[in-house]
């Protein structure tokens, strides 16, 4: 068992983050969770600490969840990066789809979730293993 997933999520609502945090609960053993209000905070968290996966709602004031995507892009490639938004809108998605891996629309189940967050992370674990990295090139 390798070390403990570290997963970033950002949410505006804390209503969002605690949500995510009780449908989460049963992850605490294998993943260390950390719940940023801005995407300002959440670069701060990432400035910290190496992170396998963000999960980031779009819409927030300040930083918005696109510009905290191509951030965390440039300057932290090795991070999944997952949307998980409430709104459907177009506009969102065509903003979205350039930067994150997956998109996830609000509410998610916690299944679904858990999902979608295992893969990333191990797909984030093989893609930062240099000979699979090399070898697809």
């Amino acid at each position: 068992m390798g070390a403990a997933h570290r997963i970033l999520f950002v949410d505006d609502e804390i209503s969002i983050l605690d949500g995510l945090q009780n449908l989460l609960h049963k992850q605490r053993h294998l993943w260390h969770m950390v719940f940023s209000q801005s995407g300002e905070a959440a670069l701060a968290e990432l400035q910290k600490a190496p992170f396998d996966v963000i999960v980031s709602d779009m819409r927030m004031p300040g930083m918005d969840g696109a510009t905290l995507l191509t951030a965390v892009k440039d300057s932290y490639p090795n991070v999944a990066r997952i949307v998980l938004s409430g709104q459907a809108e177009r506009d969102a998605l065509m903003k979205a789809l350039p930067i994150a891996h997956q998109f996830l629309s609000k509410p998610c189940d916690g299944e679904m979730l858990r999902v979608v967050i295992e893969r990333a992370c191990r797909l984030q674990r093989l893609l930062t293993d240099d000979t699979i990295r090399i070898a697809i090139g």
